[in-house]
């Protein structure tokens, strides 16, 4: 808004309050038209610090009071306008003349607004010179530790207007080689002494009432963490200085009782990483995170090591935002490191560890250590893999359900890389599972979900062998692997199917028929449910395989044909998978996506889904035949899943085998 249209209101003021305002301003015009000054920003300035030094004479009166605030607001909207040359060579006298109303405990909020506005436009165009002045003497510094009083005021708007002119302040420093502005340590320094001072009465009021704060939400405290947190948000951050003192503030604070104070202090963290996310404030980072880790607390202290964790957790994602190749390298040590904490005794130190970890590997592994590593990366990860294996000996056994949380987020990050670093978990973890004694198994089942995921059925079956068709002499059947893998087989190749589980599928329906029309007998039906158990996994194999165009041939086209028609049971999980694989693919070339992200997702790009979907349209007028041809041989109440699969097959079928279909099959 223009100072004209600021201007405009005050002169047809609806308010009672605003009328002095207005008859001040008309005041100032009328003289402005006799002088023949003209009514510019420089003009109304002049005339109002004329009009300041009258309102400001015998304040304590009634009279002055109204006037100087009307006076004051005015000084304020124009001082924004005014040149910054200007505004330099009047500081003093405005610093002088406001100084009185600002320490003035009668002062009414108004006024003090108004007033620290005036300031906030003069100290926000101060040169270097000006800012090298010390606190002694009139000068912008002084004017500063007026605000930074201010801003612990109990009065809530003069508070929050402080607050805004000192990161007015702080954001616009004078041109300098400094990330920091000129007054940004005085700033620190006097909002930690408030801080420590208030925290320190606090600490000796309970002590001596033995008396919990967790129900006192300790107003002091918070608006000078609320203060701290300004500063620190402001264009530069936190002051290099003072980076140690505050992370030791922070902590002491996170060890209270009261959870608004905690999750003050959590943000004031979050906002000094904030502001190091920037390729100008970055440099402070390696200082900040090397000063909260001196501050480890010791391994059974469930009071302080949670949030230390939580910290450093949010302090190395920041750091692997700036630095991913040299956090990613630090990563084995950073494992280590907090690995040591799941011994604790105590469950939330054993729970914060594990989340921390967490942590660190999603945040901290950067997308091209998985797409294109290096010999180096690849030294990192084994390393890292090596550490999680060792999570699994006995000394951690306390803590193991929290830890296969760390399993399945590993395998998540490491995706395909996990077939040929992390197989030794795989069978660690699926030995215990095997054991009757074994109390985790839905946790264990969450691990080899995600590797299955990650690794692929191939992978883990090799690692854990079904032991189905010919069981071995001491070595246990699997089959409870077998709806883990209906739950997360996706993005695999669909050869292994043709090789893993037809034979499986065509050996245990053998016995069925072997068995002939006698009564069924428990063995029989489990042979029966395995085969149900391996057509269940068709689907996951059709959802984007990584080999299509060599694993879908006429050979198991027409397996699939002849057992869509022979065996009804099997009909929706064949009529699923077939319709998954078009439409998973039909996906990729819908979605907007840089090629990188999708080989880094599912390895497969936009021209091989495309491939893949001719290559599958060739098969379609045969598909179409057989699936209108059962179709019309099923009962409308089961024709939904044909129904949905025929539809995708038409949206790949070629112009020409389309019509020549509908011509002669009608649904």
């Amino acid at each position: 808004m223009s100072l004209e249209d600021k201007l405009e209101k005050i002169r047809s003021p609806k308010l009672q309050n605003q009328r002095e305002t207005s008859v001040v301003l008309s005041a100032v015009e009328d003289t402005l038209r006799d002088q023949k000054h003209g009514q510019s920003p420089t003009a109304y300035f002049a005339a109002l610090l004329a009009l300041l030094g009258q309102a400001l004479v015998g304040l304590n009166g009634t009279s002055n009071k109204e006037l100087a605030s009307a006076v004051v607001y005015l000084l304020d909207l124009v001082a924004e306008h005014v040149p910054a040359p200007l505004l330099r060579s009047k500081f003093s006298q405005i610093l002088t003349s406001l100084a009185p109303l600002l320490t003035s405990e009668d002062a009414e909020a108004p006024l003090l607004r108004s007033s620290i506005g005036c300031l906030e436009s003069l100290l926000a165009v101060q040169d270097a010179a000006a800012w090298a002045l010390p606190l002694t003497q009139i000068g912008p510094r002084r004017a500063v530790a007026g605000l930074l009083l201010l801003a612990s005021n109990p009065k809530p708007k003069v508070r929050k207007r402080a607050q805004e002119a000192i990161i007015t302040v702080l954001k616009n420093p004078p041109p300098s080689p400094s990330l920091d502005h000129p007054v940004a340590d005085m700033c620190a320094e006097t909002a930690l002494r408030i801080a420590g001072d208030v925290l320190a009465i606090s600490d000796a009021r309970n002590k001596k009432t033995k008396a919990s704060t967790h129900d006192q939400r300790q107003p002091d405290l918070l608006h000078a963490l609320h203060l701290i947190k300004i500063i620190a948000s402001a264009a530069g951050g936190w002051p290099s200085k003072k980076i140690e003192p505050l992370c030791e503030l922070l902590m002491a604070i996170s060890r209270s009782n009261n959870e608004y104070l905690t999750m003050s202090a959590f943000e004031v963290f979050e906002v000094l990483f904030i502001g190091m996310a920037d390729q100008i404030s970055s440099p402070k980072l390696p200082r900040l995170i090397e000063a909260i880790s001196e501050l480890k607390p010791s391994r059974d202290d469930s009071q302080l090591l949670p949030p230390w964790l939580a910290v450093i957790s949010r302090g190395y994602d920041v750091s692997a935002q700036i630095s991913r190749e040299e956090t990613f390298q630090e990563l084995p040590r950073l494992f280590d490191m907090v690995s040591a904490f799941l011994s604790s005794s105590s469950h939330e130190i054993r729970v914060s560890a594990s989340e921390c970890l967490i942590s660190f590997l999603v945040n901290c592994i950067p997308d091209t250590v998985i797409l294109e590593p290096s010999v180096y990366d690849e030294k990192t990860l084994e390393r890292l893999v090596l550490a999680a294996e060792s999570l699994l000996s006995v000394r951690y056994q306390t803590a193991w359900m929290e830890i296969f949380n760390v399993e399945a987020a590993l395998f998540q990050v490491l995706k395909w890389r996990a077939s040929t670093l992390a197989r030794k978990i795989v069978h660690t973890i699926g030995e215990l599972r095997a054991s009757d004694s074994f109390n985790g198994k839905k946790e264990a089942d969450a691990v080899l979900g995600s590797a299955i995921r990650a690794m692929g059925p191939q992978a883990v079956l090799e690692t854990l062998p079904l032991n189905l068709i010919k069981p071995q002499k001491g070595q246990p059947g699997r089959a409870w692997l077998l709806p883990l893998l209906r739950d997360n087989v996706t993005n695999t190749e669909l050869s292994h199917f043709r090789t893993e589980f037809v034979p499986l599928s065509e050996a245990m329906y053998q016995k069925v028929i072997d068995h002939g029309e006698s009564e069924k007998t428990v063995e029989i039906k489990i042979f029966e449910t395995i085969v149900h158990q391996t057509w269940a996994l068709f689907p996951g194999y059709c959802n984007l395989p990584l080999d299509v165009t060599n694993a879908f041939d006429q050979a198991l086209a027409e397996l699939l044909s002849n057992l869509t028609y022979s065996q009804p049971d099997l009909r929706t999980n064949i009529c699923r998978g077939l319709q998954t694989l078009v439409e998973s693919n039909q996906e990729i070339l819908a979605v907007e996506a840089d090629e990188k992200v999708l080989q880094l997702q599912s390895r497969v790009t936009k021209s091989q889904a495309q491939s893949n979907v001719d290559h599958l349209a060739q098969f379609a007028g045969n598909l179409l035949a057989v699936l209108f041809n059962v179709y019309s041989q099923t009962l409308p109440q089961y024709r939904g899943h044909i129904l949905q699969c025929i539809n995708a097959y038409l949206s790949i079928t070629p112009e020409a085998v389309s019509s020549s279909t509908h011509s002669s099959l009608h649904i």
